[in-house]
């Protein structure tokens, strides 16, 4: 007999028929459960006590977002997996759901999670506060690794193959899809005893040079590294916020000034050394899985008022405010949704939201459900 109750199953099946009508890929999660267990290499000095976490699904939300499901369940049988149309994979209450729909146990707690990212393999990598580290899981869920760094923040590429972060000696570190550790790459070149921050990673077969980071100084990016050397980038008055997936344009940030305070947005061709688009309406740009559009965002506190989607141009087409509520993060779904975990100040009840470029009625996909703090935690952690 079933023990999830109606609404569960409910979305069970249209998770399943969504997915079923998008993908036709043979790969199975089995599959890639082997690809990932071929490549593991367990490390010692894992945290003990590391608390519980758990993602939601982009297009649907999974049956683990009712809270009905046994904890003690291992992870969903996965329909084929996608070509990465769905896009995102969301932490909530005790689950990894990945963004082809199949939910995944782990032991993270969303108090303790400012980042999540997970690999083309099926790794999932979370930069937590305690322990202060990038924690490494397999696509089971269980742990892999745990490295230790300068500031909780992790970085991924746009195709997810990669993601880095900087080490305890202010190393730029990069693990790679397929890898079983990172690379660390050439040292940034840093002021006094300044670390770097990573504000973009691309490219692939790292140990041979193949990736590069962008890096700086929070301000503006003006660095770039690879295993075996770094440059500096043609200007400095710029922070790159992502790189499209073609790596022919940065999304970037000019620096704030007396006119803008949250500086502007705007494209740039690193190739002819030029802006190609600017808007001063939003900041904080991140491409649709396509490149063909833009999500942007302006707050503090950990929490912002609106989302705006803008077009390969930079002209607005789009766009979320949410009554009532706040904004506490954004994420493209896919190429033609966004998700947006929204927050009633009042009195925490956080829900995740779905909304469409064509502009039509936003769908609520989770919640409204009990949270904390927003200044201090995302009770729905989007994927990077």
């Amino acid at each position: 007999m079933s023990t999830q109750d109606p609404m569960t199953e409910a979305l069970g099946r249209e998770l399943h028929r969504r997915v079923d009508g998008l993908y036709d890929a043979p790969l199975t999660l089995d599959d890639v459960r082997g690809r990932a267990r071929s490549i593991r290499r367990r490390r010692t000095g894992i945290a003990a006590g590391v608390a519980a976490a758990a993602v939601a699904a982009a297009l649907v939300v999974p049956a683990a977002l009712s809270g009905s499901l046994d904890r003690a369940d291992g992870p969903e049988p996965a329909p084929p997996a996608p070509a990465r149309s769905a896009h995102t994979a969301v932490l909530h209450d005790g689950r990894v759901t990945m963004p082809d729909g199949a939910t995944v146990p782990v032991a993270l707690d969303n108090a303790d999670v400012t980042q999540l990212g997970v690999l083309t393999d099926g790794r999932i990598l979370a930069a937590t506060s305690r322990p202060q580290a990038i924690q490494v899981l397999s696509p089971e869920g269980s742990p892999e690794g745990t490295y230790r760094v300068t500031y909780n923040a992790l970085t991924m590429s746009s195709d997810d193959h990669l993601a880095a972060w900087v080490d305890e000696q202010g190393r730029v570190q990069v693990l790679e899809s397929g890898s079983a550790e990172p690379v660390a790459l050439a040292p940034v070149p840093m002021p006094g005893e300044a670390v770097p921050t990573i504000d973009a990673v691309t490219g692939s077969d790292c140990a041979h040079g193949g990736c590069r980071v962008l890096a700086g100084d929070g301000t503006s990016t003006f660095a770039a590294t690879t295993s075996d050397r770094a440059e500096e980038l043609p200007r400095s008055d710029l922070r790159v916020s992502d790189v499209s997936p073609d790596g022919a344009l940065w999304a970037v940030g000019t620096i704030p000034d007396e006119s803008h305070q949250f500086g502007c947005a705007g494209l740039y061709d690193p190739r002819a050394d030029r802006l190609v688009a600017k808007s001063c309406r939003t900041s904080n740009l991140r491409f649709a899985p396509d490149g063909r559009h833009l999500l942007g965002w302006r707050g503090d506190n950990n929490m912002f008022s609106d989302v705006t989607l803008l077009d390969d141009r930079l002209s607005v087409v789009g766009g979320y405010t949410p009554k009532g509520e706040v904004v506490s993060r954004a994420a493209w779904a896919d190429d033609d949704h966004l998700l947006a975990a929204t927050v009633d100040l009042e009195d925490n009840q956080w829900s995740l939201v779905r909304v469409s470029l064509d502009g039509g009625q936003p769908e609520v996909v989770a919640g409204p459900v009990a949270g904390r703090n927003p200044d201090m935690i995302a009770e729905f952690q989007l994927s990077d």
